[in-house]
């Protein structure tokens, strides 16, 4: 986990690169249907798996099958978890007397994981 200006492919590559390297190649990734994960020709409807983004390339390329989440409940796991991050962490980085981005991700580094 790491905290960017803004979420999108370089961010998750970038994440997907720091998996990987301390934990070895996976072989699926389960994902929203974000914009930089996948194509979505309609809004709402089914992804394109034929024109891949840059993150989809490099996923196939690794031969990781990539998996778009439909359902309202895979959406909301990855909500909860979103939502304790947000929760705790805030408090967490307060106490510690963060308050710029860098500080915060090198306590994420050291103190977190």
């Amino acid at each position: 986990m790491f905290f960017v200006e803004e979420e999108g492919t370089f961010s998750s590559l970038r994440g997907v690169g720091e998996v990987i390297a301390g934990h070895g190649l996976f072989g699926s990734f389960y994902s929203d249907r974000g914009s930089h994960y996948w194509t979505t020709p309609e809004a709402d409807g089914k992804v394109d798996k034929e024109h891949l983004t840059q993150f989809g390339r490099a996923l196939r390329q690794l031969g990781v099958t990539m998996i778009p989440a439909y359902s309202p409940e895979a959406r909301g796991r990855s909500e909860r978890a979103f939502g304790t991050h947000q929760g705790r962490l805030p408090q967490e980085l307060a106490l510690a007397g963060i308050t710029d981005m860098a500080s915060a991700n090198r306590y994420l580094r050291e103190v977190c994981w």
